[in-house]
């Protein structure tokens, strides 16, 4: 806040990676994770087929040849799995100062920038039709979803939630 942001962005995965307990991290990670390669895989990032790419680090990758999806490259998914791998192991091996992932959820976003004195901004209707039109194009649809929540949006795969991202000001 002392910076004075014009407005500060959060794109984060929708998972709370950041308890104290490990058993809650073991959980959290297992339906998180699983629910992510299940995505991935019918995306073609789990059998080199056409498709989508990975869902890394807030990001989609998505490869276009001449309009149309292309094949994600071995090279792709091995550099998918070991990211994924290594924030896996960090999320529920370690601990204290060690553990650098934390990931969690647009709740306690919420919670969290609005006790530090930030009001959520809306994203808009367009935010919202771009990322559905994209979706359609790249990801065939099947599975994937965008939804709108009180002006956020959230990318999920089928019921879960994978990835949101925010906007806020200075109150």
């Amino acid at each position: 806040k002392q910076m004075s942001p014009e407005i500060l962005t959060v794109v984060e995965q929708e998972a709370n990676h950041n308890g104290t307990s490990f058993l809650e991290r073991f959980t959290e990670s297992l339906h998180y994770y699983s629910t992510l390669f299940d995505s991935l895989e019918s995306s073609g990032g789990g059998d080199g087929g056409v498709g989508g790419g990975a869902a890394v680090n807030g990001g989609v990758d998505v490869g276009v040849n001449g309009g149309g999806v292309s094949p994600v490259s071995s090279e792709d998914r091995f550099m998918s799995e070991v990211y994924l791998g290594k924030q896996i192991c960090n999320v529920v091996a370690c601990e204290g100062v060690d553990r650098v992932e934390r990931h969690e959820t647009l709740t306690q976003w919420k919670t969290r920038l609005d006790s530090a004195g930030f009001e959520a901004v809306h994203l808009g209707s367009n935010a919202f039709k771009q990322a559905s039109m994209l979706l359609a194009l790249f990801a065939g649809g099947d599975g994937y979803r965008v939804v709108e929540e009180d002006g956020c949006l959230m990318l999920g795969w089928h019921t879960r939630p994978l990835i949101t991202t925010s906007a806020w000001k200075i109150r």
